[in-house]
Order: structure tokens, then sequence, then C-alpha cells
């Protein structure tokens, strides 16, 4: 026994950080970024929680993975920077003038601290998604004493977005193959979304039933169904989900605190 054990200890040894970490403290650390990220209004913090986030995905080689989300959501801060420094309605002071068009100050600082926020959350959640597989995720929450069926639930709401974006691009490539959907422009580019929205939705929808039944012929929903455990060696669980979810409750009420004085 107690050499099976130093042979599991060398191997936790000689892995990388993320694989000994369990999911559920990986998940509390993307959500204590995300509330840091609306806990402050400074420009300054929220770029520097944009660096740690971007820090914990490279070391974490998962940085890749990230960067297709991150193109998408750039278009949507650049159309945001736009609109909110043009029409902002607390906006004051003029930063900078383009052929008679106005920017102001405190739009363009708005819609920055938003986006911030906004690549704060994509970033830690790429890192949960990336570090994590669907059935490690699957086997710790049933160890832990979630319903397996609120695991499968909570399952495919979390990895339905990268699954439509796969679909997405299989079907982009088809199309693409047979001569239609052709992209050389950013507009057609945004434009050729629209025509995959109606098969996208379709077979994200079918491969929903698909493992649904898959599942059903597997015994799924068997009384006698028995929990697989984890061959994952995680370190410092319990402490970790104490001090990471500490901290979650206090900055949901740090945040609370903050809104309600500003009615006292």
């Amino acid at each position: 026994m107690n050499g099976s054990n130093s042979i599991l200890q060398g191997s936790v040894a000689h892995r990388g950080w993320t694989s000994v970490v369990d999911p559920v403290t990986k998940l509390l650390m993307a959500l204590d970024l995300a509330l840091l990220s609306f806990c402050f209004t400074n420009l300054l913090v929220e770029i520097a929680l944009v660096f740690v986030a971007l820090v914990i995905l490279l070391i974490s080689k998962a940085g890749k993975s990230a960067v297709h989300a991150i193109e998408f959501s750039s278009f949507l801060i650049f159309t945001m920077l736009i609109i909110q420094g043009l029409f902002y309605s607390h906006n004051q002071t003029l930063l900078v003038s383009v052929v008679g068009i106005r920017f102001y100050q405190e739009g363009l600082l708005y819609a920055a601290t938003m986006g911030c926020r906004i690549f704060v959350i994509i970033l830690a959640t790429s890192f949960f998604m990336t570090t994590t597989t669907v059935s490690e995720n699957s086997k710790y929450l049933e160890q832990v004493g979630l319903s397996y069926k609120a695991v499968y639930v909570l399952m495919s709401v979390c990895y339905i977005l990268p699954e439509m974006m796969a679909n997405m691009k299989k079907i982009q490539m088809a199309q693409r193959a047979r001569g239609i959907n052709q992209q050389k422009t950013i507009l057609e580019k945004i434009k050729s979304i629209l025509p995959v929205l109606v098969p996208l939705v379709i077979k994200t929808l079918d491969q929903s039933m698909e493992r649904s039944i898959a599942l059903r012929l597997r015994g799924f929903n068997s009384p006698h169904r028995v929990t697989l455990k984890s061959a994952n060696l995680y370190r410092h669980e319990m402490v970790n989900h104490r001090g990471l979810s500490l901290l979650a409750i206090i900055l949901i009420g740090w945040k609370l605190w903050i809104i309600g004085s500003k009615f006292i």
C-alpha cells in the first residue's frame, strides 16, 4: 500500500498544476475573477484583472482555445466603444473629434470598463472549459453529492456554447466547399453568420436528442446506477472550496453594500 501511494504521489508531482486542482475549485476561481471585475470601476484595476486572467490561462497552456472567443467579443466591444463614446447619457468631456464626430471621455471609459469585464469573464470561462473535461466534471460533481440528473443538465448548459461554435465551423466549411458563403471582408463575415443560424440550431438540437437517446439506452435513468470514481488525485479540496466560497460571498456582499449605499 505504501508503495502504491508513493507512486501516486510521484505521478501527481509530475503533472501540471491544473490536473491536481479539482473542477469545483477551478469553477470558483473563474467565479471570483468575474466577481472581482464587477466590484471595481477603476479602469486600471480592470486591466490588471484582464492581465491576471490572461496569465492564468497561458500558464495552464490553454490560451489558443480562447482566441476565437476573444475575436468574437472584440467586435462587440469595439461597437460598444463607438456607441457609448457618442451617446452615453453622462457624456460631458470631449476627448477627440474625428471628421466632426465627437467622442466623449465618460462614454469611452464606461465602455472600456465593460469591455474589460467581458474579457475577464471570457478568459476565466475559457480556463475552466479547457482544463476540465465533461467526464471529469460529471464524475467529481456526482462524488460530492449532486444528483446525476442535475449534473447532466449543468454540463449540457456549460458545454453547449463550445459545441455550437464547433458546429458553426463545420457548417461554414461545408458551405465554402460548395462554393457558397465566400467571406472576403469583415462585413461579409458578419453577414455570413445569419444563414448559418438555422442549420446551426437544428444540428445542435439533433445532437442533443441523439445524446439523450444514447443515455437512456445505457441506463442513465436506472435506479441501480453506480457512480464512477475519478482517477485524479486532487489536493486541498475542502480548503480551496471554503476559501474561494468565502471570497465569493465577501465580494457579493461588498457589491451589494456599494449598490445599497447609493440609495442611502
